[in-house]
């Protein structure tokens, strides 16, 4: 019997993290409210205040989740030797990490940065994503150890993770459905490939 509560207790706690980042990437951090993620799911608002006393701590644990495998990518990237075979499957490992919940987190992350700013959570992504850009960075054709930045491939490198970004569980697209949303990943990171190969 009390496997059965943990279980109840895991679903919700669950549940609310999944509704909220769907509220939050529809309306807005600033625009969604705890009692509203209550209804929505069914729960009293104690219920919701027994797995979280605010919303920050609600998208802190989804931060949190996201940036534990980020940690281990940026890891295995600064343990490659720089060049166009690393940067490649930084972006290939990356877009893999982009699907499902992570996607949609750093989609909301990049729409809301408004509502976002000075969050210590959403502050540790953009840390590690700019981690993830000097990566990609270094090591480019015209890139020598310990030089600066090359502001060009510092800006591809932005833009080729906003690519996947942009690619990750988008839904199908094309009108009608004609691409599949595996395509659209790969299209995704073919554009991302082509800006950190240049």
């Amino acid at each position: 019997m009390g496997g059965g509560t943990v279980d109840r207790r895991t679903d919700t706690r669950e549940a609310i993290r999944s509704v909220a980042l769907e509220q939050f990437g529809e309306r807005g951090y600033e625009r969604t409210s705890l009692r509203e993620l209550a209804e929505r799911l069914r729960i009293t608002k104690a219920a919701v205040y027994h797995h979280f006393a605010t919303k920050e701590d609600i998208l802190a644990s989804l931060a949190g989740e996201f940036t534990a495998p980020l940690d281990e990518l940026l890891a295995w990237g600064d343990a490659q030797r720089p060049g166009p075979d690393t940067r490649r499957e930084l972006l290939r490992r990356y877009a893999e990490l982009l699907a499902g919940r992570h996607g949609r987190l750093v989609r909301f992350l990049d729409s809301d940065r408004a509502g976002l700013r000075g969050m210590p959570a959403v502050l540790e992504v953009y840390r590690r994503l700019d981690s993830l850009c000097a990566l990609l960075t270094s090591g480019g054709p015209a890139f020598a150890p310990g030089s600066p930045a090359d502001p060009a491939a510092a800006l591809r490198a932005r833009l080729s993770l906003s690519a996947l970004h942009s690619g990750s569980g988008s839904g199908p697209g094309g009108g009608a459905g004609r691409v599949s949303e595996d395509e659209v990943r790969d299209a995704a990171l073919t554009v991302a490939w082509e800006l950190v190969d240049r």
